[in-house]
């Protein structure tokens, strides 16, 4: 019961404290640019809570009631391009005009995961002194979820990189506003570059929402597959279920039921097929008019074994078949003299 008094003292002086001139601006602007384009704003936001210690009547005592900021849908279409199917979605899109292109970005660690030390990988992986080998991890579980933890730090080095042409061209854009703010004026070109940030600005933004959108489907698919090393399933199945796509309200959407409905359709099916067509015990072809083998096959099946069955010829010396050319020899003569005496 004290802690709780001493929390909600603890939250209540904190909602007292004077709040951030920049967030009262961010208010302001925001109504305006909600206003210009037409964004749906509720500014539902939750009353700070006076403390029993707070000012009542000090001048900087003014405090604004935190609120959330307006949704975007246009922005939500470019992050969630990627959630249809979050598994098997590319990382890497190679198009032009690529904003996320930026100098030494492997050096500074946006490309890919930095890689562990071999001597210290091989002492994990195997416990003993290193080998040769490349070090790899142990089990084909371990090897998936190290790939898609590089794809998500893959997709999330590609939006800090955007980030980067964003900010240079926003700080170009500030400058050239304060080039006109202290009464320089801005030349045509200087208008026209204006317009041109302004745009690339965009730009960039849409890229870096759509390397968000990849990074988190991408986190997604890890703790999906997380969960499915614990069910004994198919690769066919399980990337059903990796790849099924994004639903804000539960981590696997509807694919599981969809995979159990297909299971139940298929047992149906083979229970009906063996109620309505049911199989011989043999696994010989089916006769036209009768159960059995036809009796082509029978014969054909008897010859096989009749033929397999017997014995071959014994092996004769040199001096047997002598003789038995001599004796074969013999008999020609005698049919020779035989017909010779019938025709007489």
């Amino acid at each position: 019961m004290a802690m709780e008094e001493e929390e909600g003292a603890e939250a209540a002086s904190v909602s007292s404290k004077p709040s951030c001139p920049a967030y009262v601006e961010l208010l302001e602007v925001m109504e305006h640019a909600a206003g210009r384009l037409q964004l749906p704003w509720e500014r539902v936001g939750k009353e700070p809570v006076r403390g029993r210690l707070d000012e009542r009547f000090l001048s900087d005592y003014n405090p604004v009631t935190p609120v959330s900021l307006p949704f975007l849908p246009d922005m939500h279409t470019e992050v969630r391009k990627a959630w249809k199917n979050p598994y098997s979605a590319r990382i890497h899109l190679h198009q032009r005009g690529n904003f996320a292109d930026v100098e030494a970005l492997g050096q500074h660690g946006y490309v890919s995961m930095p890689p562990i030390d071999e001597t210290f990988a091989n002492y994990l992986a195997t416990g003993s002194a290193p080998t040769l080998k490349a070090p790899v991890l142990p089990s084909r579980p371990l090897k998936m979820t190290s790939r898609l933890n590089g794809r998500a730090y893959a997709a999330a080095g590609q939006a800090g990189a955007a980030l980067h042409m964003m900010a240079v061209l926003q700080a170009y854009q500030a400058d050239l506003l304060r080039d006109l703010d202290q009464g320089q004026g801005l030349s045509p070109d200087a208008v026209a570059e204006l317009r041109q940030t302004t745009d690339l600005a965009l730009r960039a933004t849409k890229q870096t929402a759509a390397s968000i959108g990849r990074s988190l489907a991408a986190m997604l698919a890890t703790e999906r597959h997380l969960w499915l090393n614990m069910a004994d399933i198919g690769e066919k199945e399980k990337g059903s279920l990796l790849d099924a796509p994004v639903s804000p309200s539960e981590l696997f959407g509807g694919s599981v039921e969809a995979v159990v409905g297909k299971f139940r359709e298929a047992r149906a099916r083979s229970a009906a097929f063996k109620k309505c067509i049911p199989l011989r015990s043999d696994s010989g072809p089916r006769q036209p008019g009768g159960s059995g083998p036809p009796q082509a096959e029978v014969q054909r099946q008897d010859q096989r074994s009749s033929v397999a069955a017997r014995a071959p010829p014994p092996l004769r010396s040199k001096s047997q078949k002598r003789r038995d050319a001599k004796r074969r020899s013999g008999d020609l003569r005698e049919v020779i003299n035989r017909l010779r005496e019938q025709y007489r």
